[in-house]
């Protein structure tokens, strides 16, 4: 018998029974709808912050201090990041294009009355090419007010918000940055918020001026964005920049570093892993929900074959062989599979939607994606469990004698 004709014999059963098939599928729909679900929810927030990352470019890095983990970090005492060690980088090496230093903390920004809290980053003019940032409105602080520690700010559009006022009644007016005064220049423009945190509520101030703002320890605890001048390969301004940090730390050779350097790639690389390690595991949790599904299967196939005898019984003696009856019975129990495999994607897909939409309530969570190798495996995955829990049944039908089983009541 054809592989096309068992299919259809296959649906017509599932037809003539549908309550029943839908219960004996319902561990497998259930099983992949939550895979699926997990799977879109995660993956739409790993997807989003990997073209967010993907955006800055493959010769971005960012260098952070980081005190190594044990024993060995404790030896190293205070880990610092000095706002000289970047104009080092800047000057000694050669495979770094760009370097743009930046601290930052919180602080209180008074105006008209009103009091908000925010975060100020004290930055260079290289900020807005590193960090993919736009003046949308007046302008941003220049070499010279660089220099000479200038007052003034570059405000997010939050704060705007937050003062209660507008862009032109701010524009050129004097604000208060945890009592100093500062003078608006300029506006970044709107971003919006990732994932619940807002990208527009921050202001951006000359970094030597913010080290005046908050005192010499803000000095020495400084991280910088850079660009390597090869667009495609960031390693040898990788390399340049660990020794000459090394070499300004004082540290010896087998001293762990006391501080971190992560490249596009890497960043890139954890949010995959991460977002793998997450589906991984709870696809191992859900896949109990599969065997049950399995055994569901298995059962109603054992007693198809008992209400079928005298058909099978019929097929064998017209000429059937063992193998068309143990085809026709395995091809109804991947069919079985199959469809919860189906099912559960599409109530996966709109679990996942729904989930994705109820967070966004409270956050601004990215759209749901699921991708194809993730349907691919569900379906896979759901038509294998129906194919191996249909063997047995199958075995059992193929195997029954013709005598025997036309003469089943």
């Amino acid at each position: 018998m054809l592989l096309g004709e068992n299919v259809r014999i296959a649906l017509a059963e599932l037809k003539a029974n549908p309550f029943r098939s839908g219960l004996t599928t319902l561990g497998i729909v259930i099983a992949v709808s939550a895979v699926i679900a997990v799977v879109s929810v995660i993956q739409g927030a790993s997807y989003f912050l990997m073209q967010q990352f993907e955006g800055m470019g493959s010769n971005t890095m960012w260098v952070v201090p980081q005190r190594p983990p044990g024993d060995e970090g404790q030896k190293l005492g205070r880990v610092e990041l000095t706002y000289e060690d970047t104009q080092a980088v800047a000057e000694r090496c050669r495979a770094v294009a760009t370097v743009a230093p930046a601290m930052q903390r919180g602080a209180t920004v008074e105006a008209f009355g009103q009091a908000v809290s925010t975060r100020v980053v004290g930055a260079t003019p290289e900020l807005l090419p590193t960090r993919n940032l736009t003046v949308d409105g007046g302008r941003f602080f220049s070499p010279q007010e660089l220099t000479g520690a200038a007052r003034v700010v570059v405000v997010g559009e939050e704060i705007v918000t937050n003062l209660n006022s507008t862009r032109e009644r701010l524009l050129g007016r004097s604000i208060r940055i945890d009592g100093q005064p500062f003078r608006v220049i300029g506006f970044f423009e709107k971003r919006g918020s990732v994932m619940g945190e807002s990208q527009d509520n921050f202001a951006a101030v000359p970094i030597t001026t913010s080290f005046l703002l908050f005192g010499p320890s803000a000095r020495r605890r400084v991280m910088f964005t850079a660009l390597s001048t090869r667009p495609d390969d960031p390693s040898a301004a990788v390399d340049q920049i660990r020794w000459l940090l090394r070499l300004r730390h004082g540290l010896r050779r087998g001293d762990p570093d006391d501080f971190m350097i992560y490249t596009q790639d890497q960043i890139l690389d954890t949010i995959g892993n991460v977002s793998a390690m997450i589906t991984a595991v709870f696809a191992g949790i859900v896949s109990v929900a599969l065997l049950v599904g399995g055994i569901g299967i298995m059962n109603i196939m054992l007693v198809s074959v008992t209400e079928r005898t005298r058909e099978i019984g019929v097929r064998k003696a017209l000429g059937a062989k063992n193998k068309d009856v143990l085809l026709q019975f395995l091809v109804e129990a991947a069919t079985l599979g199959m469809l919860g495999g189906f099912l559960g994607v599409a109530l996966g897909w709109g679990m996942g939607t729904v989930t994705q939409k109820l967070i966004s309530l409270k956050l601004d969570f990215p759209p749901v994606h699921i991708p194809w190798w993730a349907v691919a495996l569900a379906l896979g995955f759901s038509s294998g469990v129906g194919l191996a829990s249909g063997l047995y049944p199958a075995w059992k039908a193929s195997r029954l004698d013709p005598i025997d089983a036309l003469r089943h009541e």
